[in-house]
Formats: C-alpha cells, sequence, structure tokens
C-alpha cells in the first residue's frame, strides 16, 4: 500500500454568527468562509458576510483542515466549535440548514 504525505497549510472556517441589528434585534447569517494558520486566530475573523450589524455577538464555525496537493487544495471537515454568545435562534438556524 503506497501513501502520500500532504503538506498542512491551516484552517478553512465556515459557519453562522449570531448578530445584533442596527436598532436592536437579534439575527443570524452565513459568514464569509476565512482561513487561518491557528485555531486562536477564529475570534478575530468572525464576520457578518459584509452585511454590517451593530455587533457580532458569536458563532458557530465550522472547522476544516486544508493541505495543499497536486491539484490545489484538499480540505477535511476537523470539528464544530461555538464562538461568544450564541442565541438559541442562531442554533435552530444553524441545525436546520447543516
Amino acid at each position: 500500500m503506497k501513501s502520500k504525505t500532504l503538506p498542512f497549510k491551516g484552517f478553512r472556517v465556515t459557519g453562522m454568527s449570531d448578530l445584533t441589528l442596527w436598532g436592536g434585534g437579534n439575527a443570524c447569517i452565513i459568514m464569509d468562509a476565512f482561513h487561518v494558520n491557528h485555531l486562536r486566530e477564529i475570534r478575530e475573523n468572525i464576520n457578518d458576510g459584509q452585511f454590517g450589524v451593530q455587533s457580532i455577538n458569536g458563532a458557530i464555525c465550522d472547522i476544516h483542515k486544508v493541505y495543499q496537493n497536486g491539484h490545489g487544495q484538499y480540505t477535511e471537515y476537523y470539528k464544530t466549535v461555538y464562538v461568544g454568545k450564541i442565541s438559541d435562534n442562531t442554533m435552530n438556524t444553524y441545525n436546520e440548514q447543516y
């Protein structure tokens, strides 16, 4: 059996942000995907998908490991993490979509 070693290139993060809208009210939105080299960098990269909100309260982040292969990149699901405050509405919406 042959094996290959692929170089690790970091993490690709996708998921859903929990938001406070301008003027109040809670909502959630799918984040723009982003890349980090270390998991500790996730919190500072959570985003509102370029929507524009009063604040980002937290996020549900799906993390994939990224490896370089001969044809580009290969990703592999790693884990889901919860960052900050996540409302029941965001949790329910995430569970319905994923």
